[in-house]
């Protein structure tokens, strides 16, 4: 006599088994897909990243494209109101992907607000005041503790001449140097008044013991005149854009010019003295 022995499973088990493979091709695929998502997410940060440089390199070509233009040809450019092709840079690159930048010009200066000059301590800045009406004031204001020294340039009978003025800010702990006190005006806590005699030309302006965001302010109805050529220049790649400011100024003297306005004579050394 054969005794035969069926092995079966239960329906209830082959239910739990379907269950779990379907559980782990779920946890498998989400896992993929997380993974897939995140490589891809990484691609698309290194795509930006590279188009945020190539964005950036171009609006910074643009700009040194025409620092080289002479000034009186980018005046033309505003005047006229369009620098065309000038004022344009595109490359397209083998994966067909645009590369662009465009600029627009304007004065600096040239206007009826405050002019603003931000120096480090002991930096020389310009301020040209060719045009400027004689007679009509001039303000110059800043925030914060630093002391102010401001030469003023003009001609009076054919003669080139300077008026010094060295002052400090209303809140200044080096009241021992000697310097005059500011006073507020014009909103701005420190302020003082250059009297443009004679045919005003330039103020030549340094900040002291603190950097300083100064502030040049007309008299009313006066207009400063033009300071620069401010290029306004955006570049493009895929997705990104980039912007950068840069103001081409006139020419203007070198920070030692200051001392040679202060020396009192030809022949001696420098010195801070009228002594003979």
């Amino acid at each position: 006599m054969k005794t035969h022995l069926t092995t079966s499973i239960p329906k209830d088990q082959t239910g739990q088994t379907l269950v779990v493979i379907v559980f782990l091709m779920i946890v498998a695929t989400t896992v993929g897909v997380t993974i897939s998502n995140r490589f891809i997410s990484t691609l698309k940060g290194f795509v930006r990243t590279d188009d945020s440089v190539k964005a950036l390199k171009a609006a910074e070509a643009i700009v040194e494209q025409l620092l080289i233009v002479p000034n009186q040809t980018l005046e033309g450019y505003i005047a006229f109101g369009n620098c065309g092709s000038a004022c344009t840079y595109s490359v397209t690159e083998p994966n067909g992907n645009v590369v662009s930048a465009n600029v627009t010009l304007e004065y600096s200066g040239n206007s009826t607000d405050p002019f603003s000059l931000n120096l480090a301590p002991g930096e020389a800045g310009q301020i040209s005041l060719l045009g400027y009406a004689a007679g009509s004031p001039i303000d110059i204001c800043w925030q914060g503790s630093s002391s102010v020294h401001a030469a003023y340039i003009y001609i009076e009978s054919a003669v080139t001449k300077i008026t010094s003025y060295a002052v400090n800010s209303v809140s200044s702990p080096y009241n021992d140097n000697g310097f005059d006190t500011a006073a507020a005006n014009h909103g701005y806590p420190n302020c003082f008044t250059i009297n443009t005699i004679g045919t005003p030309q330039y103020v030549r302006i340094r900040p002291y013991y603190e950097q300083a965001a100064l502030y040049a302010v007309p008299a009313i109805g006066q207009v400063i005149p033009r300071q620069g050529i401010i290029m306004d220049a955006r570049g493009y790649s895929g997705e990104s854009v980039k912007h950068i400011t840069v103001l081409k100024t006139d020419p203007m003297a070198p920070a030692f010019f200051d001392y040679a306005l202060l020396q009192t004579s030809g022949t001696s050394d420098l010195t801070n003295s009228y002594g003979p």
